[in-house]
């Protein structure tokens, strides 16, 4: 058979030798489909990943080792005749409070928190390590207290800002405590412990542990009250002295007890002043022989951080007499110029090195507590450079997750409590479900060793329910009338949801909480039409007629936690029911809040705090 080989195939071949095609091109493989953005989280920080530094004062020393309490200012008037906010010291004292024969500071920070840093070292060398929390809590006020319905503004300080003073008023053999409070009340606290382990509980009401300085309780004489005792007339019985941060009176006041035995009584009508102002404010006294003349002498801390020396010229009073001023003598200096703790100050005295002198201890406004050594004589005090007084190496700070309003009850005597961002390096049963951080909440051990550890949560308020949240103020103003024990995280108006849009809340969850709730919520507002001003029939009288649309709604999330992580979610969509607020594109605000309560002892995690849109 004859095959013929066109010349194409017979040039392929005679040329390379090899049979073979022209080379194709291989078809270009086809993209893969890109994956889908995740959804944006609108939770701000919902990692809590990022965080900021506050410190942690519970056992009395900040982060560089300084023995100190909780800052705060509350209104008072000023020199100008202006009522603004002032920063307030803490209060100090010197007293043996368990007996061993060394002197101790007792403490009542702005906030109210006792402290008493009990002197572990020696009558001739003193050492504090750190301040033992004490069991009461007098400062958290009710604005529906009949007994503050005069008080107006200054109701929601009505308690801070209080003064201490150890005293033997009661007779029982032991140190009780005196406490004046910014709205002029004198509180006496019994000792519920020994000489040796005090204790002091949280009265049932501040009416049980009131000591009545005036016939009207509406009609008060003065404010900012600092209390010292002292047996003016040596009759056998403590008196009262008082100073007080009214600028029109600005004087330390005399109240002689007329009381028996360990029935301490005051009356305003037996109320003198024993040493004038002339001008200094915001007086705190304490009672010494500063000359060593046997005279009891007054030494007073004042506005500006000066200490004033007040030396007692005459005899103590007879029965039925006045006592006699006491004048203003001179301003303590360190070397030529006058001693100033830079501001508002507390004072009191002690020998803090066993050398048989009296010696300075001063309360001041940036919370901590300084010492000032009297190296003189019994008849001529001299004094040095004040020393801030230092305890343990410090307290590491907490550190508060940025972007949330954070309350761990704080203002509300939730002794321990605390909020702060841990990492697995940190605490290894943290294990952060995704990222380096997650958030944890619970209480921190009690230091006491004196003293019995604060156990008491101080109860609701009447009329408190959490069950709806509130879009405005902090989270502090939201549970000012809850338990102290409760804590809350909130963001409001950080994020923006969008009407007809469904979406998914996620958060993870572990430890011991109960009372867990989670509030997811938006609000509407339109402005339908200009607002409307008529006169009434008094034409001083002004009716203001407003046209809006409001609307608030909220969903709702119970929860409960174990020792896993366990995820938490709620599928919502964001609705109006207000035909007039339907055509929003957007809510006006929104708010995420958490509350929940822990367990004495207990703690719990958080992470992953996610809110998406939902396709």
């Amino acid at each position: 058979m004859n095959m013929r080989i066109s010349p194409f195939l017979a040039a392929l071949v005679i040329g390379s030798g090899v049979t073979s095609l022209p080379a194709q091109t291989p078809p270009k493989p086809s993209a893969a489909p890109a994956a889908p953005a995740a959804p944006k989280n609108l939770v701000s920080n919902g990692g809590f990943e990022s965080s900021f530094k506050r410190e942690n004062l519970w056992d009395g020393t900040d982060n560089a080792g300084y023995l100190t309490g909780e800052r705060g200012a509350v209104p008072v008037l000023t020199t100008s005749g202006v009522i603004s906010e002032s920063s307030m010291p803490i209060s100090v004292s010197v007293a043996d409070m368990n007996g061993d024969g060394k002197p101790d500071i007792v403490s009542m920070d702005v906030l109210g928190y006792l402290r008493i840093f009990f002197n572990s070292g020696t009558p001739q060398e003193t050492k504090f390590t750190s301040g033992e929390l004490g069991g009461i809590f007098l400062t958290r006020t009710d604005g529906r207290d009949p007994i503050l319905s005069g008080a107006g503004q200054s109701a929601e300080h009505a308690r801070l800002a209080p003064r201490l003073f150890p005293t033997e008023i009661l007779k029982s053999g032991k140190k009780d405590l005196l406490i004046g409070n910014y709205i002029g009340e004198i509180l006496l606290v019994p000792n519920a412990g020994s000489g040796q382990a005090p204790d002091f509980k949280q009265p049932a009401t501040i009416g049980a542990v009131t000591i009545p300085t005036m016939k009207d309780s509406n009609k008060r004489w003065g404010n900012v009250f600092a209390p010292a005792t002292w047996d003016w007339n040596k009759d056998g019985k403590e008196d009262l002295l008082l100073g007080e941060g009214s600028y029109s009176a600005n004087n330390i006041h005399l109240l002689l007890n007329m009381g028996a035995g360990a029935k301490p009584t005051f009356d305003e009508g037996n109320r003198s002043v024993l040493a004038f102002g002339d001008g200094l404010e915001q007086l705190t006294p304490t009672v010494v022989d500063y000359n060593g003349d046997g005279q009891p002498d007054l030494l007073v801390a004042e506005r500006t951080g000066k200490i004033a020396v007040y030396l007692n010229k005459g005899a103590a009073p007879k029965l039925g007499e006045r006592p006699a001023e006491v004048p203003f003598t001179s301003f303590i200096s360190g070397g030529s110029t006058p001693l100033s703790f830079g501001g508002i100050s507390t004072v009191a005295t002690g020998d803090l090195n066993g050398d048989g002198l009296f010696d300075l201890v001063v309360g001041k406004t940036n919370g901590r507590i300084a010492s000032v050594l009297n190296t003189g004589s019994k008849t001529e005090p001299k004094f040095g450079a004040p020393v801030e007084l230092k305890g343990d190496a410090g307290t590491p700070p907490l550190a508060v997750p940025s972007g949330w309003d954070v309350d761990y009850g704080l203002k509300r005597g939730n002794f321990y409590g605390y909020v702060t961002v841990v990492k697995e390096a940190d605490d290894k049963t943290a294990q952060p479900s995704e990222g380096l951080g997650c958030l944890k909440a619970g209480y921190l051990p009690s230091p006491n060793k004196y003293m019995p550890a604060p156990a008491n949560f101080t109860p609701a308020f009447p009329g408190f329910d959490l069950k709806l949240p509130n879009f405005g103020g902090t989270s502090e103003q939201v549970l000012s009338g809850a338990p102290a024990r409760y804590f809350m995280l909130r963001q409001v108006g950080r994020f923006r949801l969008k009407t007809n849009i469904n979406y998914t809340l996620t958060f993870k969850v572990k430890g011991r909480a109960n009372d867990g709730a989670v509030f997811i919520g938006w609000k509407g507002f339109k402005k339908l039409s200009e607002a409307k001003v008529t006169r009434g029939l008094d034409r001083n009288a002004v009716i203001v007629q407003t046209n809006e649309a409001r609307e608030e709604q909220f969903e709702t999330i119970r929860f409960s936690a174990g020792p896993q992580w366990a995820e938490v979610k709620k599928d919502f969509r964001v609705v109006f029911e207000n035909k007039e607020l339907q055509d929003l594109k957007e809510a006006t605000t929104s708010l995420l809040q958490l509350s929940f309560t822990v367990p004495p002892g207990g703690d719990v995690y958080f992470d992953e705090v996610k809110l998406v849109e939902r396709p």
